[in-house]
């Protein structure tokens, strides 16, 4: 009997590293597939309910404030006259390849950095104001600018509560993250993209009213229209980052690729050697946002 026992012990402790391969390729396929209806989603009018369940499961969710018409627009890729390229290519025509980086500099922004200078590749990061605040991360917005990258705002605080809340919080908060920008590295950017993207539906109240500010100033606000998935964090597996970005950057004429530099990224900075490689065998051109730019929005305000 005790011998039965050691038989049956040894046939599990072999078993289990089966089993837990399987369990990796199951979880590999799930995963695969929510990147593939993250895209699908992006490029449909239910984008505006998706945004909304992401950051209420993040609890960015700002306060109701009984404003009937907010998240009222309906998402789009093409229509209107900013969404032109957002469109397949033409035979012989290159496609325009944007790598955008949001919510740094981070932790990882200066080793994504050394990849992009490695590989001759330059990006345009949308940044936030609190790294100021922390000295480690406070030269790398010099860094950005000093090594050809494009940089934009992407609020102070980051704070869905507080930038959303009223026209005028909205405009301090815009004041203090472009004065920053200035004030760090010499340049007056125009380039805004909004926590959440041009058609979240967090905010209560409209989001033509923060669009209506930006133009007022000369800014335009650049959404995206690839996203593989990264902002799960770092435990997100690095291959379905890749997969994310290279099985659709050819449906699109201008691909702005939303990646983030921020801390819990660690598998987009393993992803993204890869991503640049493979995009760079295909012949792809890669470009930084400015003022020539399409404005790929996901509402056209």
């Amino acid at each position: 009997m005790r011998n039965d026992r050691v038989r049956l012990i040894k046939r599990v402790l072999i078993a289990i590293p089966f089993i837990l391969s399987l369990a990796a390729i199951v979880l590999s396929v799930i995963t695969l597939w929510q990147v593939n209806d993250i895209n699908r989603r992006l490029k449909s009018v239910s984008l505006n309910s998706y945004v909304e369940q992401t950051l209420v499961s993040n609890n960015y969710i700002v306060e109701d404030k009984g404003d009937p018409q907010a998240g009222a627009n309906v998402i789009t890729f093409g229509g209107g006259t900013g969404n032109a390229d957002s469109i397949p290519p033409g035979e012989d025509e290159k496609v325009k390849v944007y790598l955008t980086f949001d919510d740094g500099p981070g932790p990882n922004t200066a080793e994504i950095l050394d990849i992009l200078k490695k590989h001759n590749v330059h990006a345009t990061f949308f940044v936030n104001g609190t790294a100021s605040e922390k000295t480690a991360f406070e030269p790398l917005y010099k860094r950005i600018v000093d090594e050809g990258n494009a940089i934009g705002m992407h609020s102070y605080s980051h704070r869905y509560s507080e930038i959303y809340s009223s026209a005028e919080a909205f405009e301090t908060d815009l004041d203090k993250i472009h004065t920053l920008i200035y004030n760090e590295t010499g340049i007056d950017t125009k380039l805004y993209r909004f926590p959440g993207g041009s058609g979240n539906t967090v905010s209560r109240i409209p989001m033509e009213t923060f669009a209506d500010i930006l133009h007022e100033r000369g800014y335009e606000y650049y959404d995206w229209n690839i996203y593989p998935g990264d902002r799960t964090g770092q435990s997100y597996p690095k291959e379905v980052i890749v997969s994310g970005v290279l099985d659709a950057v050819g449906e699109f004429r201008s691909a702005i690729i939303l990646l983030h530099d921020s801390d819990n990224h660690d598998s987009t900075v393993k992803a993204l050697p890869e991503i640049i490689e493979e995009l760079l065998a295909l012949d792809v051109e890669f470009c930084v946002i400015d003022d020539t730019t399409p404005a790929i929005q996901q509402v056209v305000y």
